[in-house]
């Protein structure tokens, strides 16, 4: 394998509703004279897709019903949010103290419908996930490739927690123009693989995290040297359906 590069997108501005990620993007790219050869693909994080948007609720415009008012009874967060936890679901999973799993309406299982309130400067609001984050992917990849005439894969990355174990971690929630699965059949010994297959754009977006610290706003990271496999396919097939999950 060749060498991977990582490559901080550091100097993007701001993110307002209505701002032009793509052009932002490669404005910054020749801003910092990055060239975009060879084998390419950009992990952005959903925020400032979430923002570009305007993915913002108001939070005092909530109508609560009874039952946000009784998991806000069980959780002790407000009835606001729970109210926007519960319209963005489509299920609960697990509530107690402090915490509401959900399996939200993109089908990621995730902590409040995968709903942020930090990083932030909207006092009485909170940000919801894109709406439709592989098409925001698309979108992305096709505006790049009309300004730069390059193909780029796109994976648009979330935080999300893992059962039994702490901590959070980069995954996709949205991706185009990389196969999302890598299938493994035999091992270097040339034994039979059985159910060996590896979610790429998770391990891609993991990865790209490492740079994407909370507290000093990396919103995009560029990607170079990884041999990925172009693809239609997006990040929806790496939800399990219900016959295919053994815990339900």
């Amino acid at each position: 394998m060749k060498k991977v590069e990582l490559i901080p997108l550091e100097g993007i501005p701001k993110i307002k509703p209505g701002d032009n990620i793509p052009s932002l993007i490669t404005s910054t790219l020749r801003r910092k004279k990055i060239t975009l050869s060879g084998n390419v693909l950009i992990v952005i994080a959903h925020k400032i897709i979430s923002i570009s948007e305007n993915r913002f609720v108001s939070l005092s415009s909530q109508k609560v019903s009874k039952k946000a008012e009784l998991l806000s009874q069980k959780t002790g967060k407000s009835k606001e949010i729970c109210q926007l936890i519960l319209d963005n679901s489509t299920r609960v999973i697990k509530s107690k103290k402090g915490v509401i799993i959900t399996e939200n309406k993109l089908g990621v299982i995730t902590a409040n419908a995968g709903i942020d309130q930090s990083n932030i400067d909207e006092k009485d609001a909170a940000l919801l996930l894109p709406f439709n984050p592989n098409a925001s992917a698309k979108r992305i990849s096709k505006a790049i490739y009309k300004e730069t005439k390059k193909d780029i894969a796109i994976i648009i990355s979330d935080s999300i927690g893992r059962p039994w174990r702490y901590g959070l971690t980069q995954i996709s929630i949205g991706s185009y123009g990389i196969l999302p699965i890598k299938k493994y059949k035999k091992d270097i010994f040339k034994n039979p693989l059985y159910d060996t297959d590896i979610p790429i754009v998770d391990e891609i977006a993991s990865a790209a995290g490492i740079l994407m610290e909370k507290d000093i706003g990396i919103p995009v990271v560029l990607i170079k040297g990884y041999n990925y496999s172009n693809s239609n396919k997006n990040s929806s097939v790496l939800l399990r359906s219900d016959k295919n999950d053994i815990f339900k």
